[in-house]
Protein backbone atom coordinates (compact mmCIF):
# COMPACT_ATOMS: atom_id res chain seq x y z
CA UNK A 1 0.00 0.00 0.00
CA UNK A 2 1.39 3.36 -1.01
CA UNK A 3 2.50 5.50 1.94
CA UNK A 4 2.71 8.76 0.04
CA UNK A 5 5.51 9.93 -2.18
CA UNK A 6 8.03 12.66 -1.44
CA UNK A 7 8.11 14.21 -4.88
CA UNK A 8 7.98 17.96 -5.55
CA UNK A 9 4.17 18.02 -5.34
CA UNK A 10 4.09 16.23 -1.99
CA UNK A 11 6.87 18.44 -0.59
CA UNK A 12 4.91 21.51 -1.61
CA UNK A 13 1.88 19.98 0.10
CA UNK A 14 3.91 19.43 3.27
CA UNK A 15 4.94 23.09 3.27
CA UNK A 16 1.38 24.33 2.71
CA UNK A 17 -0.36 22.06 5.21
CA UNK A 18 2.24 22.44 7.96
CA UNK A 19 1.93 26.22 7.64
CA UNK A 20 -1.86 25.94 7.68
CA UNK A 21 -1.68 23.67 10.75
CA UNK A 22 0.48 26.20 12.59
CA UNK A 23 -1.90 29.04 11.71
CA UNK A 24 -5.00 27.10 12.75
CA UNK A 25 -3.30 26.06 15.99
CA UNK A 26 -2.76 29.74 16.80
CA UNK A 27 -6.41 30.47 16.00
CA UNK A 28 -7.49 27.65 18.33
CA UNK A 29 -5.41 29.10 21.16
CA UNK A 30 -6.93 32.52 20.67
CA UNK A 31 -10.44 31.06 20.67
CA UNK A 32 -9.80 29.11 23.87
CA UNK A 33 -11.45 25.86 22.78
CA UNK A 34 -10.82 24.09 26.07
CA UNK A 35 -12.19 20.70 27.13
CA UNK A 36 -14.54 21.62 30.01
CA UNK A 37 -13.72 18.66 32.28
CA UNK A 38 -9.93 19.00 31.85
CA UNK A 39 -9.55 22.70 30.97
CA UNK A 40 -5.82 22.57 30.26
CA UNK A 41 -6.61 20.36 27.24
CA UNK A 42 -7.59 22.35 24.17
CA UNK A 43 -9.31 21.31 20.97
CA UNK A 44 -6.96 22.09 18.10
CA UNK A 45 -8.15 23.11 14.64
CA UNK A 46 -4.57 22.77 13.38
CA UNK A 47 -4.96 19.00 13.26
CA UNK A 48 -7.49 19.43 10.45
CA UNK A 49 -4.64 20.43 8.15
CA UNK A 50 -2.57 17.36 9.11
CA UNK A 51 -5.50 14.98 8.56
CA UNK A 52 -6.18 16.61 5.20
CA UNK A 53 -2.52 16.09 4.29
CA UNK A 54 -2.99 12.42 5.21
CA UNK A 55 -6.05 12.04 2.98
CA UNK A 56 -4.55 13.97 0.05
CA UNK A 57 -0.87 12.95 0.07
CA UNK A 58 -0.64 9.89 2.34
CA UNK A 59 0.80 8.92 5.75
CA UNK A 60 4.46 9.86 5.30
CA UNK A 61 3.78 13.41 4.03
CA UNK A 62 1.30 13.83 6.90
CA UNK A 63 3.99 12.84 9.42
CA UNK A 64 6.43 15.23 7.71
CA UNK A 65 3.85 18.02 8.03
CA UNK A 66 3.50 17.19 11.74
CA UNK A 67 7.25 17.45 12.25
CA UNK A 68 7.48 20.79 10.44
CA UNK A 69 4.59 22.13 12.54
CA UNK A 70 6.34 20.85 15.68
CA UNK A 71 9.47 22.84 14.81
CA UNK A 72 7.37 25.96 14.22
CA UNK A 73 5.49 25.54 17.51
CA UNK A 74 8.75 25.02 19.40
CA UNK A 75 9.98 28.31 17.98
CA UNK A 76 6.82 30.42 18.12
CA UNK A 77 4.09 28.47 19.92
CA UNK A 78 2.79 28.61 23.46
CA UNK A 79 3.48 26.06 26.21
CA UNK A 80 6.80 24.98 24.66
CA UNK A 81 8.36 22.48 24.96
CA UNK A 82 5.66 20.32 26.59
CA UNK A 83 2.76 21.38 24.35
CA UNK A 84 4.53 20.89 21.00
CA UNK A 85 5.97 17.52 22.08
CA UNK A 86 2.55 16.26 23.18
CA UNK A 87 1.03 17.41 19.91
CA UNK A 88 3.72 15.66 17.90
CA UNK A 89 3.13 12.41 19.80
CA UNK A 90 -0.61 12.78 19.23
CA UNK A 91 -0.30 13.42 15.50
CA UNK A 92 2.25 10.71 14.77
CA UNK A 93 0.25 8.12 16.73
CA UNK A 94 -2.94 9.25 14.97
CA UNK A 95 -1.45 9.03 11.48
CA UNK A 96 0.14 5.67 12.32
CA UNK A 97 -3.16 4.29 13.60
CA UNK A 98 -5.09 5.60 10.61
CA UNK A 99 -2.56 4.04 8.25
CA UNK A 100 -2.90 0.66 9.98
CA UNK A 101 -6.69 0.90 9.72
CA UNK A 102 -6.46 1.87 6.08
CA UNK A 103 -4.22 -1.10 5.32
CA UNK A 104 -6.70 -3.45 6.95
CA UNK A 105 -9.57 -1.90 4.99
CA UNK A 106 -7.72 -2.54 1.76
CA UNK A 107 -7.44 -6.25 2.56
CA UNK A 108 -11.20 -6.52 2.05
CA UNK A 109 -12.36 -7.99 -1.25
CA UNK A 110 -14.25 -4.83 -2.21
CA UNK A 111 -12.52 -1.93 -0.47
CA UNK A 112 -14.27 1.42 -0.44
CA UNK A 113 -13.35 4.97 0.48
CA UNK A 114 -15.85 4.82 3.36
CA UNK A 115 -14.22 1.62 4.64
CA UNK A 116 -10.75 3.12 4.49
CA UNK A 117 -11.90 6.19 6.41
CA UNK A 118 -13.94 4.23 8.97
CA UNK A 119 -11.21 1.77 9.92
CA UNK A 120 -8.72 4.62 9.81
CA UNK A 121 -10.78 6.54 12.37
CA UNK A 122 -11.21 3.49 14.63
CA UNK A 123 -7.55 2.53 14.67
CA UNK A 124 -6.39 6.14 14.80
CA UNK A 125 -8.55 6.77 17.87
CA UNK A 126 -7.42 3.63 19.69
CA UNK A 127 -3.72 4.07 18.97
CA UNK A 128 -3.82 7.76 19.85
CA UNK A 129 -5.69 7.21 23.14
CA UNK A 130 -3.31 4.43 24.22
CA UNK A 131 -0.09 6.13 23.16
CA UNK A 132 -1.00 9.49 24.69
CA UNK A 133 -1.72 7.90 28.07
CA UNK A 134 2.01 7.30 28.57
CA UNK A 135 3.35 10.89 28.24
CA UNK A 136 0.32 12.27 30.08
CA UNK A 137 0.96 9.89 32.97
CA UNK A 138 4.56 11.08 33.32
CA UNK A 139 3.59 14.73 33.00
CA UNK A 140 0.86 14.45 35.64
CA UNK A 141 2.88 12.34 38.08
CA UNK A 142 6.45 13.54 37.63
CA UNK A 143 6.39 16.99 35.99
CA UNK A 144 3.51 18.84 37.65
CA UNK A 145 2.56 16.42 40.43
CA UNK A 146 -0.70 14.56 40.92
CA UNK A 147 -1.78 16.64 43.91
CA UNK A 148 -1.37 19.91 42.01
CA UNK A 149 -3.35 18.60 38.99
CA UNK A 150 -6.00 17.13 41.28
CA UNK A 151 -6.42 20.51 42.97
CA UNK A 152 -6.88 22.27 39.62
CA UNK A 153 -9.42 19.73 38.34
CA UNK A 154 -11.56 19.11 41.43
CA UNK A 155 -13.98 21.88 40.47
CA UNK A 156 -14.48 20.87 36.80
CA UNK A 157 -14.88 17.19 37.74
CA UNK A 158 -17.41 18.09 40.44
CA UNK A 159 -19.55 19.74 37.75
CA UNK A 160 -19.97 16.32 36.07
CA UNK A 161 -20.63 14.54 39.35
CA UNK A 162 -17.17 13.12 39.98
CA UNK A 163 -15.40 13.69 43.30
CA UNK A 164 -11.66 13.43 42.89
CA UNK A 165 -9.55 11.92 45.66
CA UNK A 166 -5.97 10.80 46.04
CA UNK A 167 -7.07 7.23 45.31
CA UNK A 168 -9.04 7.84 42.11
CA UNK A 169 -7.66 11.08 40.66
CA UNK A 170 -5.05 9.59 38.33
CA UNK A 171 -7.45 7.09 36.79
CA UNK A 172 -10.19 9.64 36.19
CA UNK A 173 -7.81 12.25 34.77
CA UNK A 174 -6.15 9.78 32.38
CA UNK A 175 -9.56 8.40 31.40
CA UNK A 176 -10.96 11.81 30.50
CA UNK A 177 -7.69 12.69 28.75
CA UNK A 178 -8.16 9.61 26.55
CA UNK A 179 -11.79 10.66 25.94
CA UNK A 180 -10.58 14.12 24.91
CA UNK A 181 -8.15 12.60 22.41
CA UNK A 182 -10.92 10.49 20.88
CA UNK A 183 -13.27 13.50 20.65
CA UNK A 184 -10.52 15.67 19.16
CA UNK A 185 -9.77 13.11 16.47
CA UNK A 186 -13.45 12.51 15.69
CA UNK A 187 -13.96 16.26 15.29
CA UNK A 188 -11.02 16.90 12.98
CA UNK A 189 -11.61 13.81 10.84
CA UNK A 190 -15.29 14.65 10.41
CA UNK A 191 -14.41 18.20 9.35
CA UNK A 192 -11.54 17.10 7.08
CA UNK A 193 -13.53 14.33 5.42
CA UNK A 194 -16.51 16.64 4.88
CA UNK A 195 -14.26 19.09 3.04
CA UNK A 196 -12.59 16.37 1.00
CA UNK A 197 -15.89 14.79 -0.07
CA UNK A 198 -17.05 18.00 -1.73
CA UNK A 199 -17.00 17.05 -5.46
CA UNK A 200 -14.61 19.80 -6.62
CA UNK A 201 -12.15 18.66 -3.95
CA UNK A 202 -12.59 14.88 -4.24
CA UNK A 203 -12.28 15.10 -8.02
CA UNK A 204 -9.22 17.33 -8.03
CA UNK A 205 -5.89 16.20 -9.38
CA UNK A 206 -2.86 17.21 -7.30
CA UNK A 207 0.15 16.99 -9.58
CA UNK A 208 -1.93 14.90 -11.96
CA UNK A 209 -2.91 12.44 -9.20
CA UNK A 210 -6.15 11.88 -7.35
CA UNK A 211 -6.13 12.36 -3.55
CA UNK A 212 -4.33 9.52 -1.78
CA UNK A 213 -7.41 8.11 -0.05
CA UNK A 214 -9.20 7.88 -3.42
CA UNK A 215 -6.24 6.52 -5.40
CA UNK A 216 -5.43 3.69 -2.97
CA UNK A 217 -8.99 2.34 -3.03
CA UNK A 218 -9.36 2.66 -6.81
CA UNK A 219 -5.92 1.12 -7.33
CA UNK A 220 -6.83 -1.83 -5.12
CA UNK A 221 -10.11 -2.28 -6.97
CA UNK A 222 -8.30 -2.27 -10.33
CA UNK A 223 -5.78 -4.86 -9.16
CA UNK A 224 -8.55 -7.13 -7.89
CA UNK A 225 -10.39 -6.76 -11.18
CA UNK A 226 -7.28 -7.69 -13.15
CA UNK A 227 -6.97 -10.95 -11.20
CA UNK A 228 -10.45 -12.10 -12.21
Amino acid sequence: MERGRFDSVSLAGVAVFSALATLLAAVSQSLGLNFPVVPYLQFDLGEVAIIMAFFIFGPFPAVASSVVEFVALMAFGQNAPVGPFLKLFALVSTVGGMWIGSRLALTLRTPSVAGVVTLGVVFGSVVRAVVMTVPNYYIIVFLYGLQAIEGILKGPFALVGISLSTQNALGWILGFTALFNILQLAFVIALSYAVLRVPPVSNMKVGGRAPWFVSVTSGKARSEGAKK
